[in-house]
């Protein structure tokens, strides 16, 4: 059993062998379809393995999927999808294919070649603005608000919102909320013996009860039992 924490990456997984068991934080317990695309999400899940595995996973930037994908990606939010729902027989091509291919170039070479032909960019305009949004955020390390963003972006607060929810996949608050615990992994790798009130100070928080409950919405943990499982945990800047 492994968790899988919350990302800022809309995911691709194509399962060319048995599919992975997930468990929901709810206590429902679903089979993962053989080829899923997994939408931001605002909280933690259990992934088993059922038999023999094999996968090809595909993580894209922040403002990576919206140019493959030609359908609000707020749609899909915390949920995982079968893709043949949405792709239909090109799916069942695509996972034929990779059954049937035996190294893990072709497989590879497989995928590159499906999202190549679904590659479709949005209006420029639109991609700088959430290019330009998503900087701005990482650079304040999730530490600031909506309007104080859309503000900087010289954009209604409303429009912004509008924009994120189709391109990103959740409203600007809460990508903000996404990014900003994606820094406090950050901080639990780099920071190993910081005590919680200096934690929750470095990321923004001057209420410990409120970073507390942040985090255990997102990792199913509170701080001290996070450390206390991971104690060598390290997050990829």
């Amino acid at each position: 059993m492994e968790r899988v924490i919350p990302t800022e990456n809309i995911q691709l997984m194509f399962h060319y062998k048995n599919p992975f068991v997930v468990h929901h934080s709810d206590n429902s317990i679903l089979k993962q379809p053989q080829s899923i695309i997994s939408g931001l999400s605002d909280t933690y899940s259990d992934v088993s393995t059922n038999g023999e595995t094999g996968v090809v996973f595909i993580s894209f930037y922040p403002t990576g999927a919206c140019h493959f994908f030609n359908f609000p990606l707020s749609e899909i939010a915390n949920q995982s999808i079968d893709m043949s729902d949405i792709l239909g027989s090109e799916i069942k091509q695509i996972e034929e294919f990779l059954y049937y291919t035996n190294s893990v170039n072709e497989k590879i070479s497989v995928i590159e070649n499906f999202l190549i032909r679904r590659y479709s960019p949005i209006p420029s305009h639109d991609n700088l603005l959430i290019q330009k949004g998503i900087d701005i955020i990482k650079n304040h390390k999730g530490q600031i608000n909506a309007s104080t963003l859309s503000g900087s972006l010289s954009i209604t607060s409303k429009t912004l919102e509008r924009k994120f929810s189709q391109y990103l996949g959740k409203t600007t608050k809460q990508v903000i909320r996404l990014m900003r615990f994606q820094e406090v992994l950050k901080d639990f790798s780099k920071n190993k013996d910081l005590i919680l009130t200096e934690r929750a100070y470095n990321n923004g928080y001057f209420d410990q009860s409120h970073f507390i409950h942040d985090f255990k919405t997102y990792s199913g943990y509170t701080p001290k039992e996070f450390a206390a499982k991971y104690p060598d945990f390290t997050c990829e800047s």
